[in-house]
This record gives structure tokens, C-alpha cells and sequence, in this order.
């Protein structure tokens, strides 16, 4: 099957003048002296998406993850390199884009219909899904220039859903309406995918991006820095910026953390790997760091994958550096039996900075997390990776984890975690006096 988007060798180009004036020379002028400087804000970008498949677009604010989209769109002409798409597209790069500020928003919504081509007598039937999708009540007949943020979105997201889009394109857009709108929107992106729309989504929401999409591509200044699988491309996007924060706080003063561990015989590196849970299977990282072992016990140090609800399980973790490592952290991924990510955590995103390791040096790592969660089994994932690079070890499908309703003194609940809750009540005639 040809894919819906299909970008080979594509590289971008601007030029930056120091002043308007410089600009204008340079218009006037053509042939004479260079007045600018030339950025390269895409770089050999290569990549496809076939039909019905959601590809997420993850990088820190400055990687050009919109410039990108802007080019597939048509909205900019590449320097170098080709896009090709099949079918039309439907995009919500920016709020409001295409709207008419003076207009109201039923008009914004017939001249949208208008222009993506829909007969007049199909504008009543899709306007009346757009008014109910928004939700925006009586402003749809006011002037689109007095909405809030959350109108726009609400708005443009409807607008951009009502085509029924072989391509969708969403720039980070999401992020801005109320959890309410955002629940409606991210079932309305699965139903379209479903259906067989291709869609490019960028966002900073892992989450998001773990439920919602098939790939996961990571940019870094303009150029794929990764691009694979969902769990292994968050992790790399989540290291990456946790090996920012962690160099920033080297250079702050700060010092690595000391060891908080009292030696535990049970917990030694020989006990670790006598009775370690790895099967090698599922394995996959460069290796210069690696995992080597891991135990799991209670909290009174037995061998166990079963444990009561709001009961804590340790993690014995063995690692071994195969090569001098800096910025290394350890952590894990938690799934329920839908395969949904329930929990992710380490020592980057918890700001543990764990010594760094000579060649052929080990260290232990012991994560203790207690199980907020409902009973049922789980699967985990334990990985160890550096700053800047690729996961370099990673074992998934681990497990399961047994979480047992046996504790009877805690109430019952529903749902994916406990959250603490407290009840208190009084009768009205209390109040008075």
C-alpha cells in the first residue's frame, strides 16, 4: 500500500536579516552584497505514514516540528527534497488560522465549508455537527475576534474534524481547550484514524502520544534524532530532556546524589543475579550500559511478584557500565492488562543523579513503589539509558505483577489508581447559631 505522506531528502532554508532595512536592501538589490544569514531549519528529513496510521512528532520547543508541518501542508515550499501526499489534507496548525477575525463564527464555518469544497446542500447538516461539536452556544453568531483561546480551539477543531480528512494534520492545538474538550477531541482523532485517516500529531504529551499513535518520531534541530516505537521513542525523548536537566544542575553546584542504600545482603550483586527476574527476552539498547540483573522482592526482602493494594514492591537493579557512562538513570514502565501505560518513572524525571560509571564499574539501584492501583495483573518494562542517546538496555513484558485486594481495613474504589480521598458530612441545621 502507497503511503498518504511520503517526504524524502526534505530540507528547509531561511534567511535571517538583522533589521528590516537589511531586507529591504536585499529586495531592492538582489545581485549585490549578502545581507543576511542562511539558517537551516530542516535537514534531510525523511520519512512515510501509510493510511490509517498515526505518526507523533515529539521535540523541544525550537526543533521545528511546525516548519515541518507547514511544508507538508503546502503552506511553505521546501529549499530541497520532495513531499508527496494523497487525498486532502485537513490541518489545525495554529488557532484560528483561516478565520476571519471580523466575521462570526457560523460565517468562518460556511466560508471553511466553501472553500474544502462541500456543496451548499451539505453546509446545514455539517454546520449543525460543527455547532454541536464546538459547544460554544451563542458565540457562534458573534465575531470570532472576541473569543478566548479555548472558543478557537473548540472551533477550529470542529472545522478541521467535519472534513472527514484523508490526512489530518494537529499541531500541539489539544493542549489548550478544557480536560472535557480534550477527552471529545482525542476520541474523535481515534474514530477518524480508525476509519482510515492518516495523521501527523505533535504534542508534548506523552500520554497522548502512547494512546493515540502508532510511531513516534523525536526531532532534535530540525533533523529525525529517532524515530520507532512508541515506548522506546518517549523514553528517548523523556532522557533527553532529563540529561538537559541533569548536566544544568552539575553546572548549578550542585553534587550527585550519595548513596542512600544500607548494604542489604539479600540485595547484594550475587544475590541479584541468583535470583533475578530476566529472561533476555524482549531485550533491545546499544549495551553500553548494561542491565544485567534484577530482583524483586516485598518489603520484608522475600522473592515475589505478588503484592496487596497500597503495599510496596523493591526492585533490585544490577547494572554494569561496558563503557565509561555519564547522566545514567533507571526506571520503569508499569501496564495494565490493556496495555495502557499506568506509570513511568526513574531516576532522571524523579532528579536522582546517579554516579557515573568508569568501564566495568556496577551499581545498584533500588526503586520502591507501592501499588496505588487496582488489583489485577500488570506487566512492566525496566530500562537504563543516558543523556542524549538511545535506551541502553531495556527489558519489556516483565512480570506479571499480582495486585491482590487483600487489603480489607482500605475502601473499595474504581478506576485505574487510588487517589486519597476524605468524606466528611454535617446536617444543614448544624450551620446555624
Amino acid at each position: 500500500m502507497a503511503p498518504s505522506v511520503s517526504v524524502q531528502a526534505l530540507s528547509k532554508k531561511f534567511h535571517l536579516y538583522d533589521s528590516p532595512q537589511h531586507r529591504l536592501r536585499a529586495a531592492l538589490l538582489p545581485f549585490g552584497k549578502t545581507r543576511h544569514s542562511t539558517f537551516w531549519a530542516l535537514k534531510n528529513v525523511t520519512f512515510d505514514v501509510h493510511p490509517g496510521r498515526a505518526l507523533g512528532i515529539m521535540g523541544r520547543n525550537g526543533s521545528e516540528k511546525s516548519t515541518l508541518l507547514q511544508v507538508i501542508c503546502g503552506i511553505l515550499r521546501p529549499t530541497s527534497g520532495q513531499v508527496m501526499t494523497h487525498g486532502r489534507i485537513s490541518a489545525l496548525l495554529e488557532l484560528g488560522a483561516g478565520f476571519n477575525p471580523e466575521y462570526s463564527g457560523r460565517s468562518n464555518v460556511f466560508m471553511h465549508l466553501a472553500l474544502v469544497g462541500f456543496p451548499k446542500r451539505e453546509m446545514a447538516e455539517r454546520l449543525e455537527w460543527i455547532e454541536k461539536f464546538a459547544d460554544i452556544g451563542q458565540f457562534m453568531n458573534q465575531p470570532v475576534k472576541i473569543y478566548s483561546t479555548g472558543m478557537f480551539v473548540r472551533l477550529a477543531f470542529a472545522c478541521a474534524a467535519v472534513v472527514e480528512p484523508d490526512i489530518l494534520v494537529v499541531d500541539e492545538a489539544l493542549a489548550v481547550g478544557d480536560i472535557f474538550f480534550q477527552q471529545k477531541c482525542f476520541d474523535k482523532l481515534c474514530e477518524v484514524i480508525q476509519r482510515g485517516t492518516t495523521c501527523l500529531f505533535v504534542s508534548h504529551d506523552t500520554s497522548a502520544m502512547l494512546n493515540i499513535c502508532d510511531e513516534i518520531m523525536v526531532m532534535v534541530e530540525g533533523e529525525i534524532s529517532y524515530k520507532g516505537a512508541l515506548q522506546e521513542a518517549v523514553s528517548w525523548y523523556l532522557t533527553t530532556i532529563g540529561g538537559f536537566k541533569a548536566q544544568s544542575a552539575r553546572l548549578a553546584g550542585e553534587t550527585p546524589g550519595r548513596a542512600t542504600m544500607l548494604p542489604d545482603p539479600a540485595a547484594s550483586a550475587c544475590e541479584i543475579s541468583a535470583h533475578s527476574i530476566l529472561s533476555g527476552q524482549n531485550r533491545h539498547g546499544l549495551l553500553g550500559v548494561e542491565l544485567t540483573a534484577a530482583r524483586v522482592t516485598d518489603a520484608a526482602g522475600s522473592d515475589t511478584l505478588t503484592v496487596p493494594v497500597m503495599e510496596p514492591l523493591l526492585f533490585h537493579i544490577l547494572i554494569k557500565a561496558r563503557e565509561a557512562a555519564a547522566g545514567i538513570s533507571v526506571g520503569i514502565h508499569l501496564f495494565d492488562r490493556m496495555a495502557n501505560l499506568v506509570f513511568v518513572s526513574g531516576a532522571g524525571l524523579s532528579r536522582v543523579i546517579l554516579p557515573d560509571l568508569a568501564a566495568g564499574q556496577e551499581l545498584i539501584v533500588r526503586l520502591k513503589l507501592t501499588f496505588n492501583v487496582q488489583p489485577g495483573e500488570y506487566t512492566f518494562n525496566l530500562g537504563v539509558s543516558v543523556p542524549l542517546g538511545v535506551n541502553q538496555d531495556r527489558h519489556e513484558m516483565l512480570g506479571p505483577i499480582q495486585v491482590l485486594p487483600e487489603n480489607l481495613d482500605l475502601p473499595h474504589f474504581y478506576g485505574i489508581a487510588r487517589l486519597p480521598l476524605d468524606i466528611d458530612f454535617y446536617r444543614p441545621e448544624d450551620t446555624i447559631g
